[in-house]
Order: structure tokens, then C-alpha cells, then sequence
């Protein structure tokens, strides 16, 4: 009996956490991919500076930090314009708060005359350029 209790709120609470995530919101930014430092290691170590300010979960943004498997080509791409894309993540830090991650799926630099850096979004998700 205590055991069927205790499976029972078990199950109603992660089933009350599965509910609260937001589903995977896709992005895709233009802008100059550069190393980022925070206090404590809170940070991924990389970013793209946007040039044009976007909204993310009501605030605004000019940068955001990037999440990418293969580091040596982050390195290859550094301060370079870059067209990247991905889902969008939150990242928790003690100090840092609840911060915005782009998570790359796909990165390249961006080729061309010199791009203005943009972002370009799915229609139903909660940011805007």
C-alpha cells in the first residue's frame, strides 16, 4: 500500500515536469561567432554577436551563447561572420541566472559581401528580431 502510494506521487510529479517543458524552438542567426568568458565557468566559452537586438523570452538580446560539438571548428570560425542554426535552449547558472543557448546543428561561415548580421525564426516561436 505505501509503495503504491509513493509510485503514485512519483509518477504525478515527473509527469507535472514533462508538462512544463517548452517543446524545441529552432533558430537560425547570422552574426560574428567570438569567444565568451563568465564568472565560475558559466558560460559555454562561445557566442555569436547578433548586431541587431532580438527578443528571447521577453528580453533582449545582442548575443548569444552557442553549443557545438566540435570545438577545432569554432576555433577555424572564430571572430568570422557565421550563419548558424539549432534548437534553443535555457542553460541555469548560480550566477548567471537562466541564459538563452543555441544549441549548432549546423554551422558555416557565411559567405559573401560582408552580411548584416540577422536572425531568422520559426513563426510560432517566443522570440523576435
Amino acid at each position: 500500500m505505501r509503495f503504491t502510494r509513493i509510485a503514485a506521487l512519483i509518477l504525478m510529479l515527473a509527469s507535472v515536469g514533462a508538462s512544463a517543458q517548452a517543446p524545441d524552438q529552432k533558430l537560425t542567426v547570422t552574426g560574428k561567432l567570438v569567444r565568451v568568458m563568465a564568472t565560475g565557468a558559466e558560460s559555454t566559452g562561445w557566442g555569436i554577436e547578433l548586431g541587431l537586438a532580438m527578443t528571447v523570452d521577453n528580453k533582449e538580446i545582442t548575443s548569444i551563447q552557442v553549443r557545438y560539438r566540435s570545438a577545432s571548428k569554432l576555433e577555424k570560425l572564430a571572430n568570422k561572420q557565421v550563419k548558424a542554426s539549432g534548437k534553443l535552449v535555457q542553460r541555469q547558472g548560480v550566477e548567471t541566472g537562466e541564459q538563452p543557448v543555441l544549441e549548432i546543428s549546423s554551422i558555416k561561415e557565411a559567405k559573401g559581401p560582408r552580411e548584416q548580421p540577422s536572425v531568422k525564426q520559426n513563426p510560432n516561436d517566443n522570440f523576435r528580431a
